[in-house]
């Protein structure tokens, strides 16, 4: 049986193949001991998502709190370069998720009310537009 760490991924990583759906007609979860959690395709390019899932938000903090970093299972804790595109921050209490570019950053805070604020679907939307974009260039 899986932890329950896993299952709160997983659950995290099929809410988001599914808004990933909406757009892309590749969408695939990849087998857990790989880098990606999640591959999809934009014009026929193939780009690799992780999913950082929290179940819980940080009670003193009033934010919800993403570490960029692999599980604390694994000896080598930062992912190479160029191994993830886009990264999906999913808050499962509210149901949300943020779609942020690999950049290098270990961790990233967001306050409660901003969460809750998301639009999950514009944010979606706009990953697409802003990949279409990036492949013009």
């Amino acid at each position: 049986m899986p932890r329950q760490s896993e299952r709160v991924g997983r659950s995290g990583e099929y809410l988001v193949a599914s808004l990933l759906s909406l757009h892309a007609d590749t969408v695939t979860i990849v087998p857990h001991s790989a880098e990606a959690d999640i591959i999809f395709d934009v014009d026929h390019t193939l780009y690799k998502c992780q999913v950082k899932t929290q179940s819980k938000i940080q009670t003193h903090r009033v934010s919800w709190q993403f570490d960029f970093r692999r599980g604390a299972f694994t000896k080598r804790r930062q992912y190479d370069k160029d191994a993830i595109d886009v990264y999906a921050l999913v808050a499962l209490g509210p149901q949300k998720v943020v779609f942020t570019f690999a950049d290098g950053k270990k961790q990233m805070s967001i306050k409660d009310k901003e969460m809750q604020a998301m639009d999950s679907l514009k944010n979606v939307e706009n990953l697409f537009k802003e990949l279409r974009c990036q492949q013009t260039l």
